[in-house]
This record gives structure tokens, sequence and C-alpha cells, in this order.
């Protein structure tokens, strides 16, 4: 089970990746696809701690307790769908720009892997074989 450590470092490379993103849109799209990027950012990191809570409280459930947080957890995924379908549907957003600022769920996660495999020492594998070698 990740710690209070990784969990908090996933949540500030979301929020990270989110702003970076909503600066690329705003960079690409101007002001339109920046908006749509802010609502996809904030988006996506409401969505990460909302994941992050239901996941804790499955973690540490008992046998009971855990089909109760699974099935919740499985409601959160459609409720997440619905309500992207309710903001793109209202097209006040920007769809491209939505999906950039989304984007930094990925990316934050992507980041956050990285670095605790790096700060750990086993991002690089030491045991790689050059072409022509055996």
């Amino acid at each position: 089970m990740p710690d209070a450590a990784a969990t908090n470092r996933i949540t500030g490379y979301v929020i990270g990746a989110s702003a970076l993103m909503v600066l690329v849109a705003l960079l690409v799209g101007g002001l339109p696809m920046a908006f749509g990027a802010t609502v996809g950012g904030l988006y996506a990191v409401l969505n990460w701690l909302a994941m992050r809570w239901l996941g804790k409280r499955l973690m540490v459930a008992n046998d009971r307790g855990r089909l109760l947080w699974a099935t919740l957890l499985g409601a959160k995924m459609v409720i997440a769908m619905l309500v992207v379908w309710g903001i793109m549907s209202t097209g006040v957003v920007d769809p491209v720009g939505f999906l950039i600022g989304l984007g930094g769920l990925v990316l934050g996660i992507l980041g956050a892997t990285f670095h605790a495999a790096l700060a750990s020492g086993r991002g690089v594998s030491d045991h790689t074989v050059s072409r022509g070698e055996s």
C-alpha cells in the first residue's frame, strides 16, 4: 500500500502537471483553450483526490467494507464519465483544452512514479547489454 508521502507526491505532481498543461494550452490556443485546460486540470486534481480518498478506504477496509468501497470506486468512475459528458455537452469549454488539462492527471502520476523510481535508485537497470555484447 502506498504511504502518505507517495500519495502526497502524486498529488503535487498532478497539480503541477495540470498547471503546466494550462500554460501549454495558453501558448498553443490562447485564452479559450487555456480556460478549457483550467477546467480539465481542476477536474484532474479533483478526480485524483477522490480516487485517493476512496482507494485509501478500500485498502484498509475489512472484507465487508471492501465490497462497499470497491462499489463506490466503480460508481465514482461512472460519475466521472457523466461529469465529463456534462462538461463537454455545454459547449462552454474548449474540448481540446479540456483534454489537455485532463492530461495533467496522467502526466502527474507518471512523473511522481518516475521520481520515486529514480530517487530509490531502482530506475535504471544495471543489466543492460549493448549490441554485440553477450
